[in-house]
């Protein structure tokens, strides 16, 4: 089945073309409406436009406003009647005039159906005040030599009490190589003209001459001082302006002014192919620019990343040492409350007196026992345990404000870390909101890339955001996870480190007493000092657990921004990855687009 599809498609697109102008324009055509490059069909329409003409006379529009003599200039040119002139809109309709060996008119209808009549019946197809709604143009054959490097479309014009006549125009305006607009003389320049003006495409201007009609009811001197006017007026509509009198072309009169417009017309008919080719380059550079303005809106996308990673990465050493800062006075706090426990042991501790009865020496002394007296230190664990918990509320405000004061610090880095997601995120959707509507300016462009470029941009947020949203959340759980860890070991658990801490050294007090009283030589009497009091304290709350995770060059905070960091960098590389490779996909058909144009 693949290898039917190749032979297929290399049928249909592996053409051999000839030699010379035809042939490369075929070329050209069969390159620029690949599939792959995904042709609108106004741009298939555009080709087959320029194909027809490269094998037909140019186009030539008529223009002018209601009752400005188009059908009378065009009768005079041509030297017969085929158009019907009147003081009502005549030409309802645009109507091409074309070469034929015999009179012929056809009738283009709105549902595609072609009608053959004979010319005769023109006149029911041109009249305003009649029904034509179902008729979209009209094409007069006639047997005329003008007509055998010309072809001429006389439209309804661009003030037609039609809407959708006015746009018929102006499509067909899109397809003509030049035009010709006819203005009264004594009504010429005015601003109601200037308007229709404005809507003449400016790619015709270069080809495009006003002919002021009826030159025979002004003097010379009126003549030359309506031209200047007129030429300092429609400068930058036309190529060039002048006068004539289709009256005087109907009698002969070689004062008509007519050799402008054959002068015009021949110079249109023999550039005809440089027209070609200047519209191919045109479609050429629009097709390349649609590949361009796509690039750039991937590169502002790619832009956004990049800016967002060079801004984030200095934010990033930034908090780093904030928080480190920040997390040395928490270690330092967990210290100093430590210090004010021990301090508060240490002082409970009390010297007393205490005795213990030994076996007398010697032979007249068996079963008789001494009091021996030493003195000793001695803990009170309920003394301390309600000076210190149970009566005491100094402590439980210490680590109850240390655990504010550390659940503040985490709300501040979920905040910190939050609002650089949120720069992140809110650019993103800037783009999104940008481009998802996005419409292509050029009717030529690509309707299907348009639509996917438009897909693309407003998949943008699942297609990366998302990732780093969820990687985002990860980190905030594991941030809370360690913050969590830290309030269970020591704000929470600074009860139950005092009762350890107590119960530890009221106990070695006691044992320590035994032990003497059992052997004085071989043992002798504990007496705690504070700094052992205190590392006591310390262990409990779970100091030295922390310490690297606090302080140094591996710190908690450090290790997790440090590792975000690297998580962000490469979902963001696989971003960049994913937008470069939509992106040489569009340069490659640039480049290749760069190829198909067979002239400089």
């Amino acid at each position: 089945m693949l290898k039917e599809f190749i032979k297929e498609y290399q049928r249909i697109y592996q053409i051999s073309f000839d030699d010379g102008f035809i042939g490369e324009l075929e070329r050209f055509f069969a390159l620029i409406s690949e599939p792959k490059f995904h042709p609108s069909k106004e741009l298939i329409d555009k080709l087959n436009y320029l194909s027809t003409l490269g094998h037909e006379p140019p186009l030539v529009a008529i223009v002018g406003q209601f009752s400005s003599g188009k059908s009378s200039f065009l009768n005079a040119l041509l030297g017969s009647d085929i158009l019907p002139t009147g003081v009502v809109p005549v030409t309802a309709k645009p109507t091409f005039i074309k070469y034929a060996p015999n009179y012929m008119l056809k009738i283009l209808h709105n549902d595609g159906r072609d009608e053959y009549k004979n010319i005769d019946e023109l006149s029911a197809f041109v009249d305003q005040r009649h029904a034509l709604k179902d008729v979209k143009n009209l094409t007069i054959y006639a047997p005329n030599e003008i007509l055998k490097k010309i072809s001429f479309i006389d439209t309804p014009g661009l003030n037609s009490r039609s809407d959708a006549d006015t746009y018929e125009t102006k499509m067909i305006l899109k397809e003509a190589v030049a035009l010709i607009w006819i203005s009264l003389i004594d009504n010429a320049a005015r601003k109601s003209e200037l308007d229709e003006l404005n809507a003449i495409p400016n790619d015709l201007r270069q080809n495009a001459i006003a002919l002021l009609n009826q030159k025979d009811k002004l003097s010379n001197e009126d003549i030359a001082r309506v031209l200047t006017h007129a030429n300092t007026t429609y400068s930058t509509h036309f190529s060039s302006v002048a006068a004539i009198s289709a009256k005087l072309q109907r009698e002969n009169n070689p004062n008509s002014g007519f050799e402008a417009v054959f002068e015009f017309l021949d110079r249109i008919a023999n550039t005809k192919e440089d027209f070609i080719k200047s519209t191919c380059k045109n479609i050429l550079i629009s097709s390349q620019n649609q590949n361009l303005h796509f690039i750039e809106i991937l590169d502002e996308i790619s832009n956004i990343f990049t800016k967002f990673q060079d801004r984030t990465s200095l934010k990033f050493n930034e908090l780093k040492d904030r928080y480190n800062s920040k997390f040395e006075i928490f270690f330092e706090a967990i210290k100093q409350n430590a210090a004010l426990i021990a301090g508060e042991i240490n002082g409970a501790l009390k010297n007393e007196k205490s005795a213990y009865y030994k076996e007398k020496n010697g032979l007249l002394s068996k079963n008789s026992f001494e009091k021996v007296e030493y003195e000793r230190v001695s803990l009170d664990r309920d003394e301390i345990l309600g000076k210190l918990i149970y009566n005491d509320e100094k402590f439980a405000k210490i680590f109850k404000k240390f655990r504010r004061d550390l659940s503040e610090f985490e709300d501040e880095i979920l905040a910190d870390l939050q609002a650089i997601f949120d720069e992140l995120k809110e650019l993103t959707l800037r783009y999104k909101a940008k481009y998802e509507s996005l419409r292509k300016s050029d009717i030529l462009h690509s309707d299907l890339l348009f639509a996917d470029i438009r897909k693309f941009s407003s998949e943008v947020y699942s297609l990366f955001i998302s990732h780093i949203e969820t990687l985002f959340l990860a980190k905030f759980a594991n941030l809370g996870l360690f913050f969590e860890r830290v309030f269970i070991k020591v704000s929470a658990n600074y009860q139950n480190a005092i009762r350890l801490s107590v119960n530890f050294i009221a106990q070695k007090c006691e044992k320590s007493s035994q032990d003497y009283e059992s052997d004085p030589l071989a043992f002798s009497l504990y007496y705690p000092r504070l700094s052992e009091i205190n590392e006591r304290i310390l262990n409990e709350l779970s100091y030295y657990e922390f310490e690297s995770e606090f302080t140094g060059n591996s710190t908690f905070i450090t290790k997790f921004i440090n590792t975000l960091e690297a998580e962000l960098a490469t979902l963001m590389d696989k971003n960049q990855n994913y937008i470069n490779s939509l992106k040489s996909k569009y340069k490659s058909d640039f480049d290749e687009l760069s190829t198909s144009l067979p002239w400089s």
